[in-house]
């Protein structure tokens, strides 16, 4: 079995029906190099791990080189694994371990201190991140979610459109996390990154001067991908808003602001605490989560990778 990087795998094509076998991801390799090109956190990377075999794609691991802000206020770049995935034929064979030990090789030539990952409490992987050595990463797994049934029976408000400004989002961003550490460093175009990658629906979206509501919908329930105000009027008038624009209901997975907990509270938000979902990292050298990003550790939902 040879050991490549994704940008040394010549037949490239495999990789579509891996993730589309793995995740329901199916990407072809042109729009795959694609998104490769806009994101800072893979554009200089191997991208991932490859396992081949008998000439055939085993498995495959993501790497990201991720930019962090520490307590310090310093930009930290971490590892990143965004993508784990075997083959059904070559499974049971040890491959994932193989290609996570290469990927944690790699961090540590990169003198990265840490390697984090997103995954769920309910899936087999878990156990084997946890065999690894990961470890759940308390200060983002403890955000609340919020939700609010609405079902209206009289037809909703058409929303008009709004031309979203990535540069004036990033600057409403930029303000919102200047006190925080983690995952509180995107790129500057990060709103034309996540657009590309359907992250969030640009027709729904919102923005106003001082903050914005990036959204998608699913079943007539909005989700809200990321809401970011600088203050509570503005909180108000966001939700406000994305309610205006929502049939069945309205649902934001990751509540980081205590602010904007108690706004939606007020509102007749009910609150979810337990999540499936959760950040685990693992430590490459012997630093601290804890000294090197303090409880400011920030993550929002369009952080996930």
């Amino acid at each position: 079995m040879d050991l490549i990087t994704y940008r040394e795998l010549e037949q490239k094509d495999e990789m579509m029906m891996l993730m589309d076998l793995a995740f329901w991801w199916p990407i072809s390799p042109k729009d795959f190099d694609e998104l490769i090109n806009m994101d800072v956190r893979l554009r200089n990377s191997p991208v991932g791990f490859c396992a081949v075999k008998n000439e055939r794609l085993a498995g495959y691991v993501g790497v990201m080189d991720i930019p962090t802000r520490t307590v310090r206020g310093e930009t930290e770049v971490v590892g990143g694994i965004w993508c784990v995935a075997t083959n059904p034929d070559f499974s049971r064979q040890g491959i994932c371990k193989i290609l996570m030990e290469k990927a944690h090789n790699y961090f540590r030539r990169q003198k990265y201190r840490f390697s984090f990952l997103c995954t769920g409490r309910t899936i087999i992987a878990y156990g084997i991140y946890d065999k690894l050595g990961y470890t759940e990463v308390e200060y983002v797994n403890q955000f609340p979610s919020v939700y609010k049934v609405l079902d209206k029976t009289e037809p909703v408000e058409k929303k008009t459109g709004t031309v979203l400004a990535p540069e004036k989002i990033y600057m409403i961003y930029e303000k919102f996390v200047e006190n925080k550490t983690g995952f509180a460093a995107r790129q500057k175009d990060f709103l034309t990154l996540f657009a590309k990658r359907k992250r969030f629906d640009e027709g729904r979206s919102i923005q106003k001067d001082r903050g914005y509501a990036l959204l998608t919908e699913a079943r007539n329930v909005i989700k809200v991908q990321d809401l970011v105000a600088l203050d509570d009027a503005v909180y108000r008038q966001l939700i406000d808003e994305v309610e205006q624009i929502a049939r069945s209901g309205v649902i934001n997975h990751a509540v980081t602001d205590d602010r904007l907990l108690s706004i939606y509270k007020s509102k007749g938000y009910r609150v979810q605490r337990g999540h499936h979902g959760v950040l685990m990292a693992k430590n490459l050298t012997d630093a601290s989560i804890d000294k090197v990003y303090s409880n400011s550790f920030y993550m929002g939902a369009l952080d996930w990778f």
